[in-house]
């Protein structure tokens, strides 16, 4: 009898020092791991500068706690070991603050430089403006995006619809802004800037008492009078007189018309004898400043909100003044509500 219990102790205990080997056999090569590697300093360091960089430039620098964001996109890179692994949380930072500042690698940097680009919108898509006559006498003008590096073609084009337009002896406009996604503002100024009807048509709110946007015999820019040698926007052929630059003017924008071409809007908007149609903007209507960072990366970040030439601010959707949505069982119902708009004013009211 004891000599089983002695037995069965002894066997036990083997099995045992079995079990305890086999533990150790499969914790030695954990606890030999090596350890996930931390943030290195570089890396640490580039948040910190692109975070402090944001709040120099935003719009909202007073409004944000900035040492929480940066913690909290130290904990989103969690154990990234270069700035790119780091993008993702700074665009997550970029986007928190505000929905038109966002990070651009060095790739699409260069793309955009050759190219265009439009904040968060659709892409800009090259095309050339258009007009036509409606009515015999409402002279319709396509304003469509443009980020290229050709703005003088651009430029040139608009002016060749105006002019061709005003020469049919039109007494009203209709500038659609519909398809317009943004890119450069300025050539888009200096193309349509003879309706525009003044020199200082707008300004940023960050702007130098005296500093905005102006135009004025075919160029256009950003500062004071008189226009610099060099201006933002031009074109090869000499600025049109038109006989009718002061007839009423109808704005048509909506979901699509974003960035600058929500900035051109602003630019008719307090101009006498205006009207906008149409749905509400994208909401893109900010002025973003380039923050170039070391490994070539750029943020984009929103720096100030536009002014129209009576002072008022405009941010985020801008809603038209009639409100016209989209209708399928009417064909362009903005555009229809537009001209019968002209039609009723003293110039057109004379023709019918």
């Amino acid at each position: 009898m004891n000599r089983q219990i002695g037995s069965r102790t002894l066997s036990s205990l083997r099995m045992c020092g079995i079990v305890a080997a086999a533990l150790l056999l499969v914790s030695a090569p954990l606890s030999a791991q090596t350890p996930k590697p931390v943030m290195p300093d570089s890396v640490r360091d580039y948040v910190s500068t692109a975070i402090g960089a944001f709040r120099s430039h935003s719009v909202h620098r007073s409004e944000v706690d900035w040492t929480a964001l940066e913690d909290s996109v130290l904990a989103r890179a969690g154990k990234a070991q270069t700035p790119a692994e780091t993008w993702l949380a700074l665009t997550w930072a970029l986007r928190r603050v505000d929905r038109h500042s966002f990070l651009m690698p060095p790739e699409r940097m260069m793309a955009a430089m050759t190219g265009g680009m439009s904040p968060q919108a659709p892409h800009p898509v090259e095309s050339r403006p258009l007009g036509r006559l409606l009515d015999g006498s409402i002279g319709l003008v396509t304003v469509p995006p443009h980020g290229g590096r050709n703005r003088p073609a651009y430029v040139d084009s608009l002016r060749t619809q105006l002019l061709a337009l005003d020469s049919a002896g039109v007494c009203g406009w209709v500038v659609d802004l519909r398809e317009n996604t943004g890119g450069n503002m300025w050539p888009m100024l200096a193309g349509i800037g003879p309706l525009l009807g003044a020199e200082l048509v707008g300004s940023f709110t960050d702007s130098a008492p005296g500093s905005g946007w102006r135009y004025r015999d075919g160029r256009s820019w950003l500062g004071s009078s008189p226009p610099p040698d060099e201006p933002l926007g031009w074109g090869t052929m000499t600025a049109p007189r038109l006989a009718h630059a002061d007839a009423p003017v109808a704005l048509l924008v909506g979901r699509e018309t974003a960035s600058s071409g929500e900035m051109v809007m602003v630019a008719f908007l307090g101009r006498p004898g205006v009207r906008s149609f149409g749905d509400s903007t994208a909401g893109f209507a900010s002025a973003n400043t380039s923050v170039p960072l070391r490994d070539g990366a750029t943020m984009l970040v929103t720096s100030s909100y536009p002014r129209d030439r009576l002072g008022r601010t405009y941010a985020l959707q801008i809603a038209p003044e009639e409100v016209v949505p989209p209708n399928d069982s009417e064909a362009d119902a903005p555009l229809r509500r537009a001209v019968a708009w002209l039609q009723r004013q003293p110039g057109c009211a004379v023709r019918q």
